[in-house]
């Protein structure tokens, strides 16, 4: 059998490709196996970035139908197991994430792209959540996290709609970072890919945390998150990366004011 998915590197950035072409690049549990095990041996072999894009001019067109239980039982409905744990890695993992929207992304398609870092889209591209027409209540995680980037208002539109909106409002709505043309969809995600690869890595990191905490949990914390946050905080602060590049941008300021 065919791959159904392809890596290739490109310097500190891992490019992932869904590959799937007869499922329109749908997932099921072994392709998000696969996923996971990429991007955590690309982070172990040095990486410090993807990019998540989809072959044959489609993202991803969701969890494969014809690998879903016909009777669930209760663990399988309180979180899809694979795929959670994929989103999880997506979100908190090793390696920051940029999703290359080279088409439809739709229902854990679209859960997969939020749980990147950045989107990049072209204005053909859809987006859609459309379990409701299935007949199916989503995640709790999956729901939450739509109404985290774009409002409980408009989130509830997508979902109880499941209607498809287009890239440019996708936008609008915060869903979709940069939109560009088809052709550079790919080379763009790249390019953003290499310049938060280029950052120091435990200020990337330790940021993404702090980004994906204040959404779960607003601002305010306990006594013992707060130490953990300021520890974060500091470890970033003294890192060789981080010293680095302040000693650089002294240097870059000097010679600035010399001439």
């Amino acid at each position: 059998m065919p791959s159904r998915l392809r890596t290739e590197r490109q310097g500190d950035v891992l490019v992932i490709t869904l590959s799937n072409l007869t499922r329109a690049n749908a997932v099921d549990d072994v392709l998000l196996v696969s996923l996971r095990g990429a991007i955590t041996s690309a982070a172990d072999q040095g990486a410090r970035a993807a990019v998540l894009t989809g072959s044959g001019g489609v993202f991803c067109a969701g969890y494969d139908l014809n690998a879903l239980p016909t009777e669930p039982d209760r663990a399988w409905l309180r979180g899809h197991g694979e795929l959670e744990a994929t989103l999880r890695l997506l979100r908190e993992g090793p390696l920051p994430m940029v999703a290359a929207l080279t088409g439809a992304a739709v229902g854990a398609g679209l859960e997969l792209a939020l749980s990147c870092d950045l989107r990049v889209a072209h204005p053909e591209v859809v987006m859609q959540m459309p379990p409701v027409k299935l007949g199916i209540v989503y995640t709790l995680e999956g729901i939450w996290r739509l109404a985290a980037l774009c409002g409980a208002a408009r989130a509830r539109e997508l979902l109880l709609l499941a209607e498809p909106i287009s890239a440019e409002t996708g936008q609008k709505l915060g869903l979709v970072s940069r939109l560009v043309p088809a052709e550079q969809v790919l080379d763009t995600a790249c390019a953003l890919a290499q310049k938060v690869a280029a950052q120091p890595r435990p200020a990337v990191l330790g940021t993404r945390h702090l980004l994906e905490h204040l959404l779960r949990t607003g601002p305010t914390q306990t006594d013992t998150q707060e130490e953990e946050l300021l520890a974060l905080r500091l470890q970033s602060w003294q890192s060789p990366e981080a010293t680095a590049a302040r000693q650089r941008l002294r240097q870059r300021r000097k010679s600035s004011d010399r001439s």
